[in-house]
């Protein structure tokens, strides 16, 4: 069994997928720089690669992730992220460090 390396925080936000003749919405939870996991309004199976936009709490524009799927549970999958821009991947550490940080008040 594939041991986790990075911490995962507990965040709720909307996400789009796209990939194998399928167009997706859903529901991302327990986020880190390497992977999320999703409720979907549909089934995707391991081993599919998706595109998706990310809509992060507080964040204009979506990001935009290719990602894997490295496990399924009827709607519910958990991504490895595969790709993405280098400003993608410096917005996703800044949103992830702001989680570290905790709530401002």
């Amino acid at each position: 069994m594939e041991r986790r390396v990075t911490a995962r925080y507990p965040v709720q936000f909307i996400l789009d997928f796209l990939g194998q003749h399928t167009v997706g919405v859903g529901s991302a939870s327990n986020l880190s720089t390497e992977g999320c996991a999703v409720e979907g309004n549909l089934i995707v199976h391991e081993g599919w690669n998706l595109e998706l936009r990310l809509y992060l709490p507080g964040q204009d524009l979506p990001m935009e992730v290719v990602a894997a799927v490295q496990w399924t549970k009827g709607q519910k999958f958990g991504l490895k992220f595969l790709r993405m821009e280098p400003e993608q991947q410096e917005r996703l550490r800044r949103f992830i460090s702001s989680l570290e940080a905790g709530p401002t008040h």
